[in-house]
């Protein structure tokens, strides 16, 4: 059985365009830590300033200028700092090629190598999704609505507050029973159910959670080769 990995970092980032091999560069990181599939209170965000200005269609989603970023600190300052974060973490990252992409032309630009070589992996949460909801829109907000993570806060993009929110989607998609043992739980705890059953209201699945619930069966049941309870029981 393969170990758990003890220690994660949602991350995100915002840039001045899309391409960062043409001259675009990053103006903020955003980074949300995990501890044993618990978010903690230790999070790292820096505003950068990109030394160029900021495309017109960036700035319409994140809201910053490079009038509002000539004097945050240069790449170069916080990157020490930011690889102290992440440094032996698997990073979650939606539509990591992305940010990746970034983050290492940033990194190669200081000769400081790839930023695989400060972490343990990288997830792409958004392979994750894709492989979960085949067929269907699973951006950040969609994924929101999907898991039940509220994101109303979320006015315009911004590096920390994706990151947050990547967070609870990640663990929202990754729930699964960690045990079948259920002699430590407490049943007085729980809510007496009432003497009348005729009172429970019946939530239907809707088509969607069906198809999601079967991507995951099927994906459950690729990775156990075949040997699924519910297989053997068809059988």
């Amino acid at each position: 059985m393969a170990n758990k990995v003890r220690r994660q970092v949602a991350l995100d980032t915002e840039t001045t365009g899309m391409f960062a091999d043409k001259g675009d560069r990053l103006i903020s990181i955003g980074c949300v830590e995990i501890e044993e599939r618990r978010l903690t209170k230790k999070t790292f965000y820096r505003l950068i300033n990109p030394e160029r200005e900021v495309d017109e269609e960036a700035a319409r989603v994140h809201g910053y200028t490079w009038e509002k970023l000539k004097g945050q600190p240069l790449f170069e300052d916080i990157v020490d700092e930011f690889l102290a974060f992440i440094k032996g973490a698997e990073l979650l990252i939606h539509n990591a090629e992305f940010d990746v992409g970034f983050l290492d032309m940033e990194l190669t630009r200081l000769g400081k190598g790839k930023l695989k070589d400060y972490c343990s992996g990288i997830v792409d949460t958004l392979a994750l999704a894709r492989n979960l909801r085949p067929g269907q829109r699973n951006n950040l907000d969609v994924l929101c609505s999907v898991y039940g993570v509220d994101n109303t806060d979320r006015t315009l993009h911004g590096a920390l507050i994706d990151a947050q929110l990547l967070a609870k989607v990640y663990l929202a998609m990754t729930r699964g029973q960690e045990s079948l043992d259920i002699s430590t739980v407490d049943i007085s705890a729980l809510p007496p159910m009432p003497e009348d059953t005729s009172v429970l209201r019946i939530v239907k699945a809707s088509a969607e959670e069906l198809q999601a619930h079967a991507a995951t069966m099927a994906l459950i049941d690729k990775e156990s080769k075949g040997q699924t309870v519910w297989t053997e029981a068809k059988g």
